[in-house]
């Protein structure tokens, strides 16, 4: 290899098998399609939204969100399936459980190209022991019906690698520059496919070092990484651009490499030897639940380490490229801690390989069979009949043992998104009526998706497009809080509705208490008889609510038009509304922030939002119109008291900086407010009735001497709402007339300044003024800091001299 009658070759018979095994690769994709547990993935659905933007708003995807990455070819190919099937799960899915069923015959071809040095018949035995493993294993066949966009990664993986090994094979530069293709067109697929390039590049130096005749192909290799770099130049060009969608996906994930580990040989050992487990004997994956079967039937599995054999004893280019091609593949797996099981998303890009490995083991040992005097040819036979039921064995075990499990696991309602199947299929046989479902409920990506079909369009809900008195139909689900498939919390809000209505679904404002009950409640079941939601009619009573505060406009074009917010209160959430205005159409994706500063303008707490979870992105929305977009923010119970601000900004997506206001600032202040004191009952040593200015008096003080000075408790009630925050001095004079010692600090050091006092609050003031022993005289005060103006002080209706309050006499032993 080459060989010269390779590189010139007369014209071959047609070979029907890869037809054969497509059409076996799509009766099993069809028959998982159609008999596996019902639902909708939320990530396919996810993806879904991003096809529906492709299609309505005419957004074209590069960069993912919830990919955190720039994969956006299953887009492309899933808005082709919409655009031509409509939204439908069946098209969603489709697109994956078609690329499922090509990379059967890719397996066959691959094989056929990457063992040519075995001969024509292993080389097609090979292919075909793998195609058919494949075609029959449930875990491929699942992993391709759910619509996520690793399931494309075999068919490109093996479709590349046999067109490279071709062009090796043949010469001819068109099979390198498309082998090229497929591997930069792999960079769009999936993450782990980065990985792909560079274990192909290992895999053929080992087959050059195999066999030195490829070096002969250096021109067609050279031609087949310029295409590939052509291909994923858009791409590197947004790493290089924005270094941070590079590692998006590392940094947004809580997995961490096992080499920044305490342990990290032990771990390598144990997840090393759980890899060879799932290989052989055993495999506990969310995408095969209950079944505990590991990748590779008995007979492939055998065929596993006599391929690793052959490969050691006779170091040929393909058995060599095939083993490293399976083992690189597994690294990524290997190098990151997820849990105790390899995870089935970053073992689905090496299955392609393991299969072919272990279709070269099998060949080899069927063709050694054959190759055997005293064994009877119908012995050699017997080993792909056994694959073959091998497979039939395992789709068998899953239709009897492990598909009743799955239909009947506990909360299945909402780990297959059942509810929303639920709920949409009442709203699709009820599209003529004005419908409200929470906005929590639509913004789950899998409900989103189902009802784009019957309301493609969406749109800000404000004003609300609904008067008092209209008569709607509520589908209320029974746990609004249930999971999400995505681990995000729900964020349901009471009161806060999303109308759906003459095709469109509107995003409406919190509104309690808007919606009238007209009649008794109907129960909506899932199709696992779990209670999905419960159906009413009733009358909107709803008002048009305001916006408050003042507009900020974004530099991006993005105003924030008025918000709303609730009382801030310890202990209880508080809700928040803004009213966004987009000037002109957004051209980047955006996510928003809201955060409580304290008074060192240090965050409590915040959220960090993607709008509406993808269901109507901010690129989407219409210029001039106003879109609420409300968050519930838990208030811990031991919020210390004080001043606090609620701010909120825009994030660009791709290098998380913050898009600045258009006057320069990094945010925009929605709202201030407070913690308010809890009560004291603390009693005053003294009483007294002063008036310091309009807003503050004094109602009683305490003097306690203590070995290290005085200390003075104050007890001051505002009278008004103070106009700026003061500050207290407490002096202490001696005999001679002398000032001794003295204090200047807002009131309890300025954790509670003045200017959150409420009309009539008591706040208890505590200052320790260091002196030494003696006899002193004790006057207290307020003044403002930047002028240091004393505010008058009146006693018994009598001004003060000096604008500061003799308290008493007290000696400091």
């Amino acid at each position: 290899m080459p060989e010269q009658d390779d590189i010139i070759r007369s014209k071959s018979r047609l070979d029907p098998v890869p037809m054969l095994l497509l059409l076996l690769g799509l009766g099993m994709q069809l028959l998982h399609f159609s008999s596996a547990p019902p639902g909708i993935n939320g990530d396919a659905a996810r993806l879904g939204l991003h096809a529906l933007d492709l299609i309505e708003a005419k957004i074209w995807p590069f960069y993912i969100y919830h990919q955190a990455g720039p994969q956006p070819l299953i887009v492309y190919l899933q808005a082709l399936a919409f655009a031509l099937f409509g939204f439908t799960p069946t098209a969603l899915r489709g697109v994956t459980a078609f690329g499922g069923a090509l990379a059967v015959p890719a397996a066959y071809l691959a094989g056929k190209e990457l063992f040519h040095q075995e001969g024509s018949v292993v080389a097609r035995r090979s292919g075909l022991v793998a195609a058919v493993g494949m075609a029959l294993d449930p875990f491929f066949n699942l992993y391709c019906r759910y619509g996520i966009e690793g399931a494309l990664l075999p068919a490109v993986e093996l479709l590349a690698v046999m067109f490279l090994w071709r062009g090796l094979r043949r010469g001819r530069h068109l099979d390198f520059v498309l082998a090229g293709v497929l591997v930069g067109l792999s960079q769009y697929v999936y993450i782990v496919a980065r990985w792909f390039p560079v274990a192909l590049a290992v895999a053929c130096g080992l087959a050059l070092v195999a066999n030195r005749q490829l070096l002969a192909r250096w021109r067609g290799l050279a031609l087949a990484t310029l295409s590939a770099a052509l291909v994923a130049l858009p791409q590197w060009l947004l790493f290089l651009r924005v270094p941070y969608t590079f590692v998006a996906r590392t940094q947004n994930s809580d997995q961490p490499f096992v080499l920044s580990l305490p342990r990290a040989g032990s771990v390598l050992v144990s997840k090393l030897a759980h890899q060879v487990t799932m290989l052989g004997f055993r495999w506990d994956n969310g995408y095969n639940p209950f079944s505990g079967r590991p990748l590779l039937t008995p007979i492939l599995f055998l065929g596993l380490p006599l391929a690793l054999a052959a490969g050691l004893a006779r170091r040929r280019a393909g058995r060599l490229a095939c083993l490293a091609l399976a083992a690189l593949m597994l690294l990524p797996d290997l190098l990151i801690v997820e849990g105790e099981w390899p995870s089935a998303t970053r073992v689905f890009p090496a299955a392609p390989f393991v299969f072919l490995a272990a279709g070269l083991g099998c060949a080899l040992l069927w063709s050694w069979l054959e190759e055997r005097p005293r064994v009877p040819s119908a012995v050699a036979h017997l080993l792909p009949v056994a694959v073959l039921l091998a497979g039939i064995e395992s789709q068998w075990h899953f239709a009897t043992q492990v598909r009743p499990r799955i239909d009947g696991s506990k909360g299945l309602e909402w780990q297959a998104s059942l509810v929303e199947v639920a709920e949409a299929h009442y709203i699709a046989a009820h599209v003529d009526s004005a419908l409200l479902l929470p906005s929590s409920e639509y913004q789950r990506a899998p409900l989103a998706f189902l009802l784009a079909d019957a309301f493609p369009h969406r749109a800000g809900g404000y004003p609300v497009p609904l008067d008092p008195g209209d008569v709607v139909t509520v589908v209320s689900p029974a746990e609004p809080e249930r999971p999400t498939t995505d681990g995000i919390p729900a964020g349901y809000i009471e009161g806060e509705w999303t109308l759906l209505k003459n095709g469109k679904a509107y995003l409406l404002p919190p509104l309690p208490g808007s919606v009238e009950p007209m009649g008794p409640q109907e129960p909506l079941p899932a199709t696992n008889g779990a209670l999905a939601a419960h159906v009413f009619p009733a009358r909107w009573r709803g008002e048009q609510p305001e916006m408050s505060g003042e507009s900020a406009s974004f530099s991006n074009g993005l105003d924030l038009a008025g918000h709303h917010v609730g009382d801030l209160v310890a202990g209880e959430p508080l809700t928040v509304t803004l009213y966004w205005r987009p000037r002109t159409r957004i051209e980047e994706d955006v996510q928003v922030f809201l955060q409580l500063l304290d008074r060192e303008d240090q965050a409590r707490l915040g959220v960090h939002d993607w709008p509406t979870h993808g269901a109507y992105r901010i690129r989407a929305w219409e210029p001039g119109e106003i879109v609420p977009l409300s968050y519930r923010l838990p208030i811990p119970a031991d919020l210390a008291p004080g001043p606090y601000r609620l701010i909120c900004g825009i994030v660009d997506l791709e290098s998380q900086a913050r898009i600045p206001l258009a006057s320069g600032e990094e945010y925009a202040t929605v709202a201030t407010g407070k913690i308010a004191l809890p009560a004291s009952q603390a009693v005053p040593g003294q009483s007294i009735s002063a008036s310091f200015g309009a807003e503050v008096d004094l109602t009683g003080y305490t003097l306690s001497p203590r070995a290290s000075g005085l200390e003075v408790g104050l007890f001051w009630k505002a009278s008004a709402v103070p106009r700026t925050d003061y500050t207290v001095f407490v002096h202490l004079v001696d005999a001679a007339d002398r000032l001794a010692a003295q204090i200047d600090a807002q009131p309890l050091d300025g954790a509670y300044p003045t200017s959150i006092w409420s009309p009539g609050e008591t706040v208890v003031d505590v200052h320790l003024i260091p002196a030494p022993p003696g006899q002193y005289r004790v006057y207290v005060g307020l003044y403002r800091w930047d002028t240091l103006e004393r505010l008058p002080v009146m006693l018994s209706g009598e001004p003060v001299p000096e604008g500061r309050l003799f308290l008493g006499s007290t000696k400091i032993p």
